[in-house]
């Protein structure tokens, strides 16, 4: 055998060898996470230090929130499998840190406001109005699930296995899943992220961090969490639970379970749009209410949280009703003004209830803008509002008064902008604010 062929036939051993170790890697990353799951569900408790925090360049990094602090978890007599933290957090970088007590469940989420004196609960598929920002971004929470990974995973494009590192002096190995493009253009602005990391411990199978990652082109916002010092343990049931002093009180959002004995009332029928969902009409003039405008018409309608609300609970208080529909063009750029709208005003003695209508399903478009815009409380498929208060464009907003008195009520048309419409309804709660 020559020389020559020596060399050839080398070359085509690392070749193929070089074939063979891809797959591996490929078929590892795996392998890796299912490890993962099985550590995870074997696991009854631990204890561990935790960090949370974001970068997203000179555009973003002001308004990441962030969290450090101390974790438990286990498993709740009450509650199930939970992970109570605390330390401080801050909603965003240039606010000050503030001391941070809470829970997370598979069902609920609970914290503890000092300075406002309340321990507060709500569900975590309902609205989030008034919790701490870094509440909604505590990535790790999915280690409530027995499949952390599963999400991502089923939506992936592609999964590898990355170069082993260590977090924290712990080596891990990392699994890189590149979520599918319809997956990464989520509706929901919380799910609509591009490449999710995690760094899985090569001992013990547990994960140790994991970055979420929205790469958009010129703008690449990472959400990062990491935990050190895990020790395996058994939490208390005092450590499985947030503080509860006497004096505080308890506020809570959380469904009220329905009376069996109580008759089920007929529901009642809303007029059929016959207009297709995409189409958008927009009157040549917009409509306003004057300033002899009438009280409210009736209604009545819950909110996703279980909240009833009517003309009756909404007396001395001031109430601003958004209209919307997720398939709704501009109202994809009208929902974040007025979540911003609700949060700088942040005044007790108002409510702003997003009204989603002709939903296709009700509770995946509930669960999409409460995760996005969290100052709103949501209902959706409300039965008989739209036609009490005639409205026939979207996105409209409707303001009334402390004495249920229609303020303002104005739709999107050709001579007003979002933003002008946005800006005058902030201006009539205002002004309602105002005539107290």
């Amino acid at each position: 055998m020559t020389a020559h062929t020596t060399m050839t036939l080398r070359r085509l051993l690392l070749m193929l060898v070089l074939v063979c170790s891809s797959r591996a890697l490929a078929q590892s990353a795996n392998e890796v996470l299912d490890a993962s799951r099985a550590a995870i569900a074997e696991v009854s408790g631990f204890e561990a230090q935790f960090r949370m925090g974001g970068e997203g360049g000179s555009m973003f990094a002001d308004t990441m929130p962030s969290m450090s602090g101390k974790l438990f978890f286990g498993t709740h007599d009450d509650l199930g499998r939970v992970i109570h933290a605390i330390g401080e957090s801050k909603d965003k970088q240039t606010e000050p840190s503030k001391p941070l007590d809470m829970l997370l469940a598979n069902d609920r989420w609970l914290w503890v406001d000092r300075a406002g004196q309340t321990i507060n609960e709500i569900p975590r598929s309902g609205n989030t109005r008034g919790a701490p920002s870094s509440l909604t971004f505590v990535l790790i929470d999915s280690m409530i699930s027995t499949d952390p990974f599963a999400k991502d995973a089923n939506n992936a494009q592609s999964i590898t296995l990355g170069a082993q590192e260590e977090v924290n002096g712990v080596l891990c190995d990392q699994v890189v899943i590149k979520r599918a493009e319809a997956a990464a253009k989520s509706r929901n602005s919380a799910e609509s992220y591009t490449d999710v990391i995690w760094w899985i411990a090569t001992q013990d199978k547990l994960p140790r961090r994991v970055h979420r990652i929205t790469d958009a082109g010129l703008v690449k916002i990472t959400l990062n969490f990491e935990i050190s010092n895990l020790r395996i343990i058994e939490p208390t049931q005092e450590q499985l639970d947030i503080a509860r002093p006497e004096s505080f009180r308890f506020v809570s959002r959380m469904p009220k379970p329905k009376d069996m004995d109580q008759p089920e009332q007929p529901a009642q029928e809303e007029p059929i749009n016959t207009e297709p969902s995409g189409r958008i009409d927009t009157p040549s003039e917009p409509e306003q209410t004057t300033p002899s405008a009438p009280g409210a018409p009736a209604f009545a309608f819950s909110t996703s949280d279980g909240a009833s609300v009517n003309n009756a609970t909404q007396q001395g208080r001031v109430t601003l009703l958004y209209f919307w529909g997720s398939w709704c063009a501009p109202c994809t750029q009208t929902s974040p003004l007025v979540n911003d709208l609700a949060g700088e005003i942040n005044d007790p003695s108002l409510d702003v209830f997003a009204l989603g209508m002709r939903e296709g399903n009700p509770n995946q478009a509930a669960r999409e803008f409460s995760n996005s815009y969290a100052n709103a409380r949501v209902s959706v498929n409300p039965e008989g509002i739209g036609a009490a208060f005639k409205i026939r464009v979207f996105p409209t907003i409707v303001v009334l008064d402390r004495d249920g008195v229609i303020a303002f009520q104005r739709s999107i048309s050709r001579s007003l902008s979002i933003e002008q419409l946005v800006e005058e309804a902030r201006k009539a709660v205002n002004d309602a604010l105002g005539d107290a």
